[in-house]
């Protein structure tokens, strides 16, 4: 604007100078044309108004300019100063520590075939709790918040860990984490991930595949040309033996032995949509130390006749497993073996001692769904998918968990996708036991899951 007003007065001044020299030369040889020089000095008199308005509007405009500038100085001022008094209430900047909430929940109903068996079931509660600092740490919990059949609230923590980011290949994670053997328990568990209600057989609690552990782990993932490998090294407390004479596979606050397991899992990525994994597991497990001594802060020596000289066991796990996805199919297959030897141990039943067999366990399942996405034009057709899950659970060297879990399992479902993380589900279970005189049992079951 200021350019303009300052050749707008340019253009004037040379005005002024023309209409000067022609009025005179008016005067000078034509004393009748007086009318036309009077036309011409009120001319010149408006045009030096003129003059001194243009003067004024560059004044003005150089006056905005400067208040301009003095308002860009005090916007900038002040966004400093909220900025560090962002960073003086969350004691550094802002953008080193985050944190997130997630987790599922889930309510159901499960009826069966056997005569007073028929419940509904409120269900889990699961929050889980994210905090993470810049790009080196995260901390990460879940707790399960569930209701028992005699209603109380039972509350579990699921998993405790820190994770350590040292590069974009190798993390470490130190606490009480979710068992990385297999596939299963670490990443299809939560209700709105697992498509059918309920873990295959073997695959839950009191099965073959550990459910989580403590201690640390060193895991990441490296491309290998167009493929990429995952790898996963644990060294835990490992496995207890129970009080029933079996092992328990979750993660304790402390060991019972000095021995620690060692294990973890190997997954490669041949193709972006197929994953081929295999897992190990080995440790030295020792005799049921009682309910007293479990719970105590420092470990407590138990004295029994022990004269075969038995009182550790190794104790073994592997396993293979594979998952393929692509668009609307998803399928599946995870097998797991474990051996623990013979061992000399307490039990519930036995206060001086027994010894207990050699102890096998093998389960596996397969399973495919499929989302009716691509088929017909109905919105409600789209969003329902079916699935089929088949496995089996084999025990021996233990009559009382075999009679009580050995089975085969035959799950057929169709679930219905309400949202991207809420699912309703219906399905049918046949559990076909495998220990004479134990009677075959057919559930139905309805859950609605949530995951946020």
């Amino acid at each position: 604007m200021r350019k303009i007003l300052c050749g707008t007065s340019a253009l004037a001044v040379i005005f002024f100078a023309s209409l000067d020299a022609n009025a005179q030369s008016i005067q000078n040889t034509d004393p009748s044309s007086q009318a036309l020089l009077e036309r011409i000095e009120k001319l010149e008199s408006e045009l030096n108004a003129l003059r001194q308005a243009i003067s004024q509007s560059a004044q003005t405009a150089d006056a905005a300019q400067a208040t301009a500038q003095n308002a860009i100085k005090t916007v900038n001022v002040v966004q400093k100063q909220t900025a560090k008094a962002m960073q003086g209430r969350y004691s550094g900047a802002e953008s080193d520590a985050k944190w997130h909430l997630a987790g599922y929940a889930d309510v159901g109903f499960v009826g069966s075939d056997r005569p007073g068996a028929d419940s509904f079931v409120t269900g889990k509660f699961n929050p889980g709790f994210h905090f993470q600092y810049k790009d080196l740490l995260v901390f990460e919990s879940e707790l399960e918040f569930s209701t028992t059949s005699d209603g109380e609230t039972a509350t579990e923590l699921e998993y405790s860990q820190f994770d350590i980011i040292l590069n974009d290949y190798i993390t470490v994670v130190a606490g009480k984490y979710l068992s990385p053997i297999g596939q299963f328990q670490e990443r299809l568990h939560p209700s709105w991930i697992n498509k059918i209600q309920g873990a295959p057989a073997g695959f839950g609690h009191d099965g073959v595949q550990p459910t989580s552990d403590t201690g640390v782990q060193v895991r990441g993932a490296v491309p290998i040309g167009k493929s990429r490998l995952t790898y996963s090294l644990a060294l835990g407390n490992g496995p207890r033996t129970t009080s029933e004479g079996g092992v328990a596979l979750e993660g304790v606050g402390r060991d019972d032995n000095s021995n620690k397991s060692l294990g973890g899992r190997l997954g490669f990525f041949p193709i972006p949509n197929l994953e081929i994994g295999g897992s190990y597991l080995t440790a030295k497990v020792g005799g049921y130390e009682g309910e007293a001594v479990a719970h105590a802060e420092t470990p407590i020596q138990v004295s029994s006749d022990d004269p075969l000289g038995l009182d550790q066991a190794r104790y073994t796990l592997w396993g293979m497993d594979g998952a393929y996805s692509k668009g609307a199919l998803s399928a599946r297959f995870e097998y797991l073996k474990s051996h623990r030897g013979t061992l000399f141990s307490i039990t519930g039943e036995e206060p001086l001692g027994d010894v207990l067999p050699r102890l096998g366990m093998e389960a596996w399942y397969g399973q495919v769904s499929y989302r009716l996405s691509n088929v017909g034009d109905s919105d409600f057709l789209h969003n329902l998918e079916p699935v089929i899950r088949y496995g089996q659970f084999r025990i021996s060297g233990h009559d009382e968990l075999e009679e009580e879990n050995a089975q085969d399992r035959f799950n057929v479902g169709l679930n219905y996708w309400l949202a991207p993380t809420i699912v309703a589900k219906a399905g049918l279970e046949w559990r076909n036991f495998k220990v004479l005189g134990v009677d075959s049992e057919q559930l139905y079951q309805f859950q609605i899951a949530y995951g946020f």
